[in-house]
């Protein structure tokens, strides 16, 4: 079942695609960030910057780990990924507080983005882990 989505990944353009579409969701004006219906559930936002930004480290992880085969890069690469995503997540809250009409800056997305992109790079390190052991 990953052998197929490796290979999808293993080309820059589909994460870079994933990366675009944080980017645009999260820089939608707030009138057209829908409110009613599953997404007036309290906080489901919060599971959903989980994911997004959860997402964001396994693909560009699992690009950049088709690259190449050395433990010691393939973790340099997995902690870059993390911070980098990280980073992303905390400009993206700053880009909506000043420049996005009906959003607002949100230290709890922040922590959600933070908790999906090091809950990512921890599995991705585990598993670099166990296959080059």
């Amino acid at each position: 079942m990953l052998v197929p989505i490796r290979r999808i990944v293993s080309y820059k353009f589909f994460p870079a695609c994933w990366t675009a579409l944080i980017i645009v969701l999260l820089c939608l004006p707030g009138s057209l960030v829908p409110g009613k219906g599953i997404f007036s559930i309290p906080n489901l936002d919060k599971s959903v910057h989980i994911f997004l930004f959860g997402t964001n480290v396994l693909l560009w992880g699992w690009h950049y780990g088709q690259l190449t085969r050395f433990r010691k890069e393939i973790r340099q690469i997995i902690l870059l990924d993390v911070v980098v995503t990280i980073v992303l997540g905390i400009a993206l809250e700053y880009v909506q507080k000043y420049w996005i009409p009906n959003r607002s800056f949100d230290g709890k997305d922040i922590l959600a983005d933070l908790i999906g992109a090091v809950v990512a790079g921890t599995w991705l390190l585990w598993k670099a882990g166990r296959k080059n052991t």
